[in-house]
């Protein structure tokens, strides 16, 4: 996490802060195109193959809630989420900390002409944001393995939690992250079984997840359809 603060701090002193004035497109393109150059360096010094990492020793046990066991670690990842996200909404919306951000991000000339380092508070999200990163990362990386693409399965789907959410809004996010995780975990368990009373076992397996990857796009098309701004846009003043 320390190496991601750095990291992202370095990132967005010697790019981002390049591109502010720029289209949001040109952003989109230039963050994307450093992704491909990290996964390509990480390639170079480590290799192809992925690695797998082993659940810590007191989370690797189960818990039973109402009868159906649940894993340890499974739960310490809920947990960790939720406490980060409940982090987050104090930071943002409670302390004075959240209100420079707040004001840099609606208003940068006016918060720069009343004495706030717009660029310091920029750099410290961007770094925070990396740090975050950083933190998905550890807690993933024992579910689903260390690998040089691990992130890209995710970038999309953050991006569509963004979109349905509200871009910048918090609560848009938490709520967004959360519908679209249960229509995936919904659709992964019950589509396949539909598909299956119409087609044989193996099409109905191959077509199961994809089917929930298009449930996933169409909620977003409705999303955008309906309110553009996404579900909870941020507060505009």
């Amino acid at each position: 996490m320390i190496a991601g603060l750095v990291l992202g701090y370095l990132i967005e002193r010697l790019f981002m802060r390049r591109l502010y004035k720029r289209d949001h497109l040109e952003q989109v393109l230039a963050t994307f195109g450093l992704v491909l150059c990290f996964e390509s360096g990480a390639k170079f010094l480590w290799g192809p193959s992925g690695r797998s990492v082993p659940l810590p020793g007191w989370l690797s046990g189960e818990v039973s809630l109402g009868g159906v066991a649940l894993p340890e670690f499974r739960l310490f990842v809920v947990v960790a989420g939720l406490l980060v996200a409940a982090l987050l909404w104090l930071l943002i919306a409670r302390t004075r900390a959240g209100m420079l951000v707040r004001a840099a991000a609606s208003d940068e000339w006016m918060a720069r002409a009343l004495g706030v380092r717009t660029r310091l508070v920029y750099a410290a999200v961007f770094a925070a944001g990396a740090m975050l990163a950083a933190l998905a990362g550890v807690l993933v990386a024992p579910v689903t393995g260390v690998s040089t693409t691990m992130g890209s399965s995710i970038v999309i789907i953050a991006f569509v939690v963004i979109i349905v959410g509200g871009v910048g809004s918090i609560r848009g996010a938490f709520v967004a992250s959360l519908l679209i995780g249960v229509i995936d975990t919904m659709g992964r368990a019950y589509v396949p079984a539909l598909l299956a009373q119409v087609a044989s076992q193996s099409a109905a397996s191959a077509a199961g997840p994809a089917l929930t990857s298009v449930l996933i796009y169409l909620l977003m098309a409705v999303v955008l359809l309906v309110k553009p701004q996404g579900l909870f846009p941020a507060a505009r003043r």
